[in-house]
This record gives C-alpha cells, sequence and structure tokens, in this order.
C-alpha cells in the first residue's frame, strides 16, 4: 500500500493535471457515464477539481472513499458528485491515477 500513496507524477504528467499557469483548464474534455464504483484516495491528498485540469473544488486526504459514477473519455479523470463548497451541488473530478477502485 506504501507504493500507490507515494507515486509521483513526472513533469509532463504534473504539467497536465495541474492546468498550466491560470489552472482553468482548457474547457475541452468529455466524459462517459460508468456503473458507480467506490474508489479510495491513495495519494497523500488529491484535488477535486470542477473540470479536469481546472479549478480545485475541494481536497481530499488518503485514505478518503468516495463513489464515482464517469470517466472522461481520455481515462483519466473520474467524475463524481460533490457538494460545492461555493454552496449547491455539482460535478468534480479527480485523477484517477491516484485512486483505487474498492
Amino acid at each position: 500500500m506504501s507504493e500507490l500513496k507515494n507515486k509521483k507524477l513526472n513533469e509532463e504528467e504534473l504539467a497536465s493535471v495541474a492546468g498550466g499557469n491560470d489552472g482553468m483548464g482548457d474547457g475541452t474534455f468529455s466524459c462517459y457515464d460508468i456503473a458507480p464504483v467506490w474508489v479510495m484516495v491513495t495519494a497523500d491528498s488529491l484535488n477535486c477539481r470542477y473540470w479536469p485540469n481546472g479549478q480545485i473544488a475541494k481536497t481530499y486526504e488518503y485514505g478518503h472513499k468516495l463513489k464515482v459514477d464517469g470517466l472522461t473519455t481520455d481515462g483519466l479523470w473520474y467524475r463524481l458528485w460533490i457538494y460545492n463548497p461555493q454552496g449547491g451541488e455539482c460535478y468534480g473530478y479527480i485523477y484517477k491515477a491516484y485512486t483505487q477502485v474498492i
């Protein structure tokens, strides 16, 4: 399990996840529905974003369990329903590489 917790991204992967200088992403992605599945966060912390490579909505810590119901067509991001810190509910996206299906 420790190898999952210490997983690191190379510079190119990090740049794609960070969303560039503004953190807003490019807004071009598509997502398809999947059968809901539970995943566990395997990194020390995992940012949940409003869209892939976008603005951070909230952060989850190692071991947090989340129910996901969508996957981006590139297979890199899970979609989940979140309580928006700014009020209400919305979809959020987490980087799949830092999760494990449980």
